[in-house]
């Protein structure tokens, strides 16, 4: 389970509501996908969070405010469609090359953490920090099952053309905003209760972003998509508006 370290989340507003609202859920787990569709909105709702560049002020009452963008996660996704996308073309050894990374001789953990490595972004903002680890979980998922060096190819190769190309798109969105709303409130509600409590929530929580966004096709196409360019911009934006308008919904 992710429980990352954050700061003390926003006050004020809709955050206050969202707060008092998720201090029920261990007694009313049925509030769920209220909390969820809260905090959808507290970051701006569907439309303006998956487009935000920059760091966009959100006001949080009382003259406050807090600022969260999506880019990072954006570039991340589109990164790894055309990393796989050019691994399923070209082959792994030259897909690897010609972004530097050198996987000859090394075993199959060995090339996970490099591709991990390759994809982390410094850690500035909530953007990158939850990005960084939603691609560990990606990488991690896609390589488990890998059982031998022979079969390393051939997976990697289908990624693109087959349902794990779910787990580059809607399996990254998952994990990050996830790890978003962990960031935000992990500390937070350990503070207020303990550890414990707040795990139970954070587990809830990530069941809930997990069920409702099942059914979204986060491959349709996605073979044909060329990543490198305002096409790949497009689909990866599209996606998250898709995901965070189905989470956004009560």
């Amino acid at each position: 389970m992710g429980t990352s370290k954050g700061y003390e989340p926003p006050s004020g507003g809709d955050w206050n509501s969202l707060k008092r609202q998720m201090g029920t859920l261990i007694d009313n787990p049925e509030k769920n996908t209220k909390v969820v569709s809260k905090f959808v909105k507290v970051l701006g709702g569907a439309e303006r969070f998956s487009s935000y560049n920059k760091p966009r002020s959100i006001s949080t009452g009382g003259g406050g405010s807090s600022s969260f963008k999506s880019s990072t996660a954006r570039n991340t996704v589109q990164g790894l469609g055309a990393f796989f996308s050019d691994i399923s073309k070209n082959g792994l050894q030259q897909a690897a090359k010609s972004r530097g990374i050198n996987i000859e001789g090394k075993t199959i953990d060995e090339i996970k953490e490099l591709f991990i490595d390759f994809f982390l972004i410094p850690a500035v903002d909530s953007d990158s920090v939850c990005a960084s680890k939603a691609i560990e979980t990606v990488m991690e998922n896609l390589f488990n099952e890998i059982a031998n060096e022979e079969e390393l190819e051939n997976i990697l190769s289908n990624v693109i053309k087959t349902e794990k190309a779910k787990e580059l798109v809607c399996g990254f969105y998952e994990n990050y905003i996830y790890e978003l709303f962990c960031r935000i409130f992990f500390e937070d509600r350990t503070l207020k209760t303990n550890q414990s409590d707040a795990e139970e929530i954070l587990e809830i929580v990530k069941e809930t972003i997990s069920t409702k966004i099942s059914g979204i096709q986060c491959n349709r196409n996605i073979e044909g998509i060329d990543f490198g360019s305002q096409e790949g911009s497009d689909f990866v934006q599209g996606i998250l508006k898709d995901i965070l308008e189905v989470l956004e919904e009560e």
